[in-house]
């Protein structure tokens, strides 16, 4: 493993510190524009507190869409701060001087290597040129690297030509993929935790679990939950408290679960609302009422969809009627006193569209 070397990065509230000319930072904290013309942004600078600094690289992450972009890195032992913080000259304008001192320009370049740059202060400055109307851009950030680094140092004496040298620039190649596939093995176990991972990734997450996300239409926040509570939920499959689980996750509201044996023997006896209850709750052994409250907030799955969902979840041989309790007025019907009842207001009785055809006596 080569030596870790240090790191600075220009990302979300960080971008926020610069000087931006037409660029804006988005409610996310990233840096957009769109249009002709050009856009600039000069990056807060870095003071490495050591003089004669050397640096690595540097790396942007972005996307552009009918653009040209231009990255300018300085760096210099003098405080270039009081010349560039003049608040008369343009972004052009402070472009112009720090192009006087040693710097590196890279155009259409995310990956640039820093190893002719040497000095305490870096600067970088980002140049977008919007080529049509419909141009955009988006930066996500950038982080520059230091000191440099070689993989050369590792090798015998004889390999060590200089900095800068071909050698050394041939390595680099080499050193940057290392590198960067070294990075993606450190995030690792943030790719595996599932309340951490992209949401790409859920699904593989949960084939690998064992669970059925797959098949199934799933959000990212109900396959995080699904995912963290599996094992309970697996164990536990075709429970009334499983079930109430994944009614809870997918429709956000606490259940009422009625099957048939609890109203069958309490209305053995009353045999006129016998089959008001068959019409209510289901006519079969086989089925079980689940009741939601929706009349405060409609849910987003429709009945029918739950209905399918709840079947990897539902006792073998069973089958379960979903019952969403809107605003009701009309009895023997899901109209419950205190939940879902409401007294209806009768409409205003009018004359409109009414001709009298014979002899009316009103009054």
């Amino acid at each position: 493993m080569v030596e870790a070397g240090k790191k600075v990065n220009y990302y979300r509230l960080a971008l926020r510190k610069g000087r931006m000319h037409r660029m804006e930072v988005s409610e996310d904290d990233r840096l957009v524009g769109e249009g002709g013309g050009v856009f600039y942004y000069l990056a807060p600078v870095f003071d490495s507190a050591d003089y004669e600094s050397t640096w690595h690289r540097l790396c942007l992450e972005g996307v552009f869409v009918n653009c040209k972009y231009e990255i300018v890195v300085v760096a210099t032992d003098e405080d270039l701060r009081e010349t560039l913080g003049d608040g008369n000259l343009s972004s052009a304008q402070q472009l112009q001087i720090l192009k006087e001192y040693k710097h590196i320009r890279k155009v259409n370049v995310n990956d640039l290597l820093l190893h002719r740059l040497q000095g305490r202060y870096l600067w970088v400055m980002i140049s977008v040129a919007g080529a049509r109307i419909d141009s955009r851009f988006r930066i996500e950030g950038f982080s520059v690297e230091f000191p440099q680094g070689s993989f050369a140092d590792y090798l015998p004496e004889i390999y060590h030509q200089g900095r800068d040298s071909f050698f050394e620039r041939y390595m680099a190649v080499f050193q940057s993929m290392y590198e960067d596939l070294e990075k993606e093995v450190d995030k690792l176990p943030q790719y595996l935790d599932y309340q951490t991972t992209s949401e790409k990734n859920l699904p593989i997450l949960a084939e690998w679990a064992g669970g059925r996300a797959l098949l199934d239409q799933w959000t990212p926040k109900q396959l995080r939950c699904l995912i963290g509570n599996l094992q309970a939920i697996q164990s536990g499959n075709g429970t009334w408290s499983v079930m109430e689980q994944m009614i809870e996750m997918l429709t956000g509201e606490k259940a009422v679960i009625v099957e048939y044996f609890k109203w069958r023997d309490w209305m053995r006896k009353q045999s006129t609302l016998f089959e008001e209850y068959h019409h209510l709750f289901g006519n079969n052994e086989d089925t079980f009422a689940i009741i939601i409250d929706a009349t405060e907030k409609e849910p987003e799955i429709s009945e029918r969809k739950l209905e399918e969902k709840l079947e990897d979840y539902t006792p073998l041989g069973m089958r379960c009627k979903v019952i969403y309790l809107r605003k009701n007025s009309y009895m023997d019907t899901q109209c419950y006193l205190d939940k879902n009842s409401y007294l209806s207001v009768p409409e205003t009785p009018t004359t409109e569209g009414f001709v009298l055809g014979g002899d009316y006596i009103l009054g």
